[in-house]
């Protein structure tokens, strides 16, 4: 063997020796932590039980939840809880100033100086290193109490122990405690339960000492800090949110109904600016404390009209000037009457969704699906109508809806189903199809969460998720956005349509208990669904009210619609919407003659000019007008909802901003 041969073996055998060592050191080091960890860990864990001390969780700062324009929904706030060790205290300290400690107590709080001079003196006796003196102080409390006399001397000395407790407050809690929900004991509710993993953080842990009673005390000298939950900015607007909230009270109240719900949708980009659930309670009061809009499915009635009418437009089968004959307000299908409030005759299919017909709907859907219902349910398939939406709140509602091969399938189904029987929806997923008409087609799903933040900064933005590229045609949809605006204008709805702008959309009102042959005690379900404004819509929305007492009413038009114009009429006066011009009439203010300082039109029902006047001239004059003044501020008036020189109906609401 030559020398470099030999050279080049010793090197590789010095290698492999090297690398045997550095294995023999792997192996030892894991060896070594293994004991530390698994074997040592358990014994050091049992070391700390027998020696009365445990390893505990430290809950993380919840991240806050806010309103779309920043407004706090929910908050942690930190509450402050004081305990007393007494065997750390000297003798010469207690006798010298517990007295004044006791004082400053009794002034503090609503006990006597001398109740907490016998509580500490007993409990010292006791030798008690745990004694709870005080709970849920806010920061300036605590910031007080820790100056006292004694415990000024800190925890080695004056025995003062503090600790902390988050508290989850809900700061909106009238207007919706169940959509802002909870996460604890009861369980993962609303939008606290939906985003209770962002919301929350991570948990850190500590050491802590049993100090007899059911009392463990934190160790500060090992604690690992945990880290706060991110902020959830959600897409509810807090003023819109209030003011559907406070229409659907009042109109609950007044049909005394059983409960009800609202949804507020933003057309182009599906985010809800608004969700309302109230339950009627046995003094007569309303509660939100079950997700209606979400978790109820339930027959629509003719709020369905729309998609099954949009499913035989989407196939060719009709358009909206087709024609129906519909009779004289009865029809007999498969041995089952269907009727219309009146008989009808032959109407256009723009004549059945405007006098809601259910027998032109019926026929309809009967006609060009009775002998292929497997087409129309291929269609509600593709359009979302048999599936939840997948929305972030938990517990939503699955839908329901008998095909040809469930027992409960025969020839009547489909017919009736047109017209919104032997289905459920739920009200979220009824908006979010009218929503997709309002947006020319295209289905967006309903979005719960503005953006996440982290420490102060953007962590994730979230853009509208889009379910179905397009519904129908074009051309479809704006035929049926035709017919939507016709149904208010001319329709069934037509006790919300106003000069100041145009509203789309469809009535509901179906019976809950139509097996019921003899009619007595009949209960209803009245919906309306629709958006506005109808040229450029900017909102959908979804009323329904369950129950109404029907001696004062149970239509969708008189019951629900009501709630909705309300709805948007506060909005038209945030944003005025700007009005077609015929639907003011020329030179109107050459018209005005002069009265009281306002100029008041000859003519009556015309809407004079009141900004820049004082509040007090304004309100009484058009109260006098026959209007329904709603106003805010105080002041003169610089902003009126209802133009100068429009015609209006009595009873009409106008909306003034009056500033100082």
């Amino acid at each position: 063997m030559t020398k470099s041969a030999k050279n080049k073996n010793n090197i590789v055998i010095k290698g492999w020796v090297f690398a045997g060592a550095l294995a023999i050191w792997a192996i030892f080091i894991i060896v070594f932590m293994f004991r530390i960890n698994i074997v040592e860990g358990v014994e050091l864990e049992r070391f700390a039980e027998k020696n009365n001390f445990r390893l505990d969780t430290v809950t993380a700062e919840r991240g806050n939840l806010y309103a779309s324009n920043g407004a706090l929904m929910a908050t942690t706030v930190t509450k402050h809880n004081v305990y007393v060790d007494l065997t750390v205290i000297k003798d010469e300290l207690f006798k010298t100033e517990m007295h004044n400690l006791a004082d400053s107590l009794g002034k503090m709080f609503t006990k006597s100086p001398s109740y907490f001079y016998d509580k500490f003196s007993t409990e010292r006796k006791k030798k008690n290193r745990y004694m709870m003196l005080v709970k849920d102080l806010d920061y300036e409390q605590y910031q007080r109490i820790r100056k006292f006399p004694i415990f000024n001397k800190g925890q080695n000395k004056g025995g003062f122990i503090h600790e902390t407790e988050s508290k989850r407050e809900l700061i909106v809690q009238d207007i919706g405690i169940r959509t802002i929900g909870y996460d604890d004991q009861r369980g993962k509710v609303g939008l606290e339960g939906a985003y209770s993993d962002l919301l929350s953080g991570v948990e850190g842990r500590r050491w802590e000492q049993f100090m007899g009673r059911g009392k463990w005390k934190p160790m500060k000298s090992w604690e690992q800090e945990p880290q706060a939950g991110s902020s959830v900015y959600t897409t509810i607007d807090a003023d819109l949110q209030m003011v559907a909230y406070d229409a659907m009270y009042k109109q609950l109240s007044e049909f005394e109904a059983q409960h009800g719900s609202v949804v507020v949708m933003e057309v182009q980009t599906g985010k809800v600016r608004a969700i309302v659930n109230l339950s009627r309670k046995k003094d007569g009061t309303y509660i939100d404390d079950y997700n209606y809009a979400v978790g109820e499915a339930a027959e629509p009635g003719s709020t369905f009209k729309t998609v099954s009418l949009l499913a035989a437009m989407d196939d060719g089968f009709i358009n909206k000037n087709s024609t129906v004959e519909t009779g004289g307000g009865s029809y007999k299908f498969y041995g089952r009457t269907i009727t219309d409030t009146h008989g009808y005759g032959t109407l256009t299919v723009d004549g059945v969704m405007k006098k809601s017909s259910n027998i032109g709907t019926a026929k309809i859907i009967n006609k060009y699906y009775g002998e292929n219902p497997k087409a129309f349910f291929e269609k509600m398939d593709k359009w979302h109508m048999t599936s939840p939406l997948g929305v972030d709140i938990l517990g939503e509602g699955s839908p329901i809806m008998h095909r040809p091969d469930s027992k409960s399938w025969s020839n009547i189904t489909l017919p009736v189903m047109g017209y919104g029987y032997g289905l459920q929806l739920t009200p979220i997923q009824i908006v979010t199809f009218y929503n997709a008409v309002a947006n020319n087609g295209k289905m967006l799903k309903p979005l719960f969460m503005d953006k996440i933040t982290r420490k102060g900064e953007p962590d994730k933005v979230f853009e509208p998720v889009v379910l179905v590229d397009q519904l129908t045609s074009l051309e479809n949809v704006k035929q049926m956005q035709e017919m939507l605006r016709g149904a208010v204008e001319q329709g069934t709805g037509r006790i919300i349509s106003n000069s100041n702008y145009d509203i789309a959309g469809k009535t509901g009102t179906a019976r809950v208990d139509y097996w019921k042959r003899d009619g007595k005690g009949m209960q209803y379900r009245a919906s309306f669904a629709g958006y506005f404004p109808a040229e450029k819509p900017k909102y959908s929305c979804i009323v329904v009210v369950h129950k109404p007492n029907t001696a004062k009413g149970f239509y969708g038009g008189s019951v629900t619609a009501p709630v909705f114009k309300k709805i948007a009429d506060w909005v038209y006066s945030k944003t005025p919407i700007p009005l077609p011009r015929d639907l003011v009439k020329k030179n109107a203010v050459k018209e005005f003659k002069k009265g009281d300082d306002i100029n008041v039109s000859n003519s009556k029902n015309i809407v004079p000019n009141v900004t820049g006047h004082t509040g007090s001239k304004a309100i009484p004059v058009l109260e006098n007008l026959g209007l329904d003044v709603q106003y805010s501020g105080f002041g003169k008036v610089t902003n009126q909802s209802i133009p100068a020189g429009t015609r209006f109906k009595k009873g009409e609401t106008i909306y003034l901003m009056l500033e100082g």
